[in-house]
């Protein structure tokens, strides 16, 4: 690995720790197995338009980072957004950061504009045409877009992204077992009382040796 190699996962690794810092609610973002320099995330919509969306995300880092161009942040999941392209799911990040700058911008700071957008929508500049002007002059339109896009979010919820299928650090949702959850608490809460078991056991055992 190259010296500038070694400093670029430095970088990334205090991003990182940088990143579990905040406090962003409603997003998970963790670092690809195949790549440092792509991050996988999942944003969770709890109000707002877009209340129930489970939206999948990937960021992209340039190798120069943290110099010169910004990070990209593509949707995996179909969004209905006056700022997120229809074709290819990026997200205008431009319109926010400009220009990156080296020790004055950090990626939280890209998760908390991802959170900002589904709070604040803005049409100004829109790369999708359709949905700012829905937006704009036909409000009921828009939200029965904004509500397939949520619903085929949940829809998808525990189909694999083709996007991260291969990566070892995808982020992964099953549906909810009650046989599954009962033996992790078990395994969580149960731990002491096992090892008291095993004890009052042993000494029963020794007693009944004697005889």
């Amino acid at each position: 690995m190259e010296k500038n190699e070694y400093a670029l996962d430095y970088t990334l690794q205090a991003e990182y720790n940088l990143l579990r810092k905040q406090f962003i609610p409603g997003i998970i973002v963790i670092p690809s197995g195949k790549s440092n320099l792509i991050w996988n995330g999942v944003h969770f919509i709890s109000q707002g338009p877009y209340e129930g969306g489970v939206f999948r995300f990937i960021i992209i880092i340039p190798n120069t980072f943290p110099d010169n161009d910004s990070p990209q942040v593509l949707f995996t999941s179909s969004v209905y957004h006056p700022q997120i392209n229809p074709h290819t799911g990026e997200l205008d990040i431009k319109r926010y950061f400009p220009v990156w700058k080296r020790n004055v911008h950090h990626l939280w700071q890209v998760l908390r504009y991802i959170r900002r957008i589904f709070q604040k929508i803005e049409t100004i500049n829109a790369v999708n045409s359709d949905a700012a002007h829905l937006y704009d002059h036909d409000p009921g339109a828009f939200l029965l877009k904004v509500s397939e896009c949520v619903n085929q979010s949940k829809d998808n919820l525990y189909i694999p992204d083709s996007s991260t299928i291969d990566d070892p650090h995808a982020i992964i949702f099953t549906p909810w077992n009650e046989r599954l959850q009962t033996v992790r608490e078990h395994l969580l809460a149960g731990t002491k009382k096992t090892f008291s078991h095993i004890g009052t056991n042993q000494k029963e055992d020794s007693t009944s040796s004697s005889f």
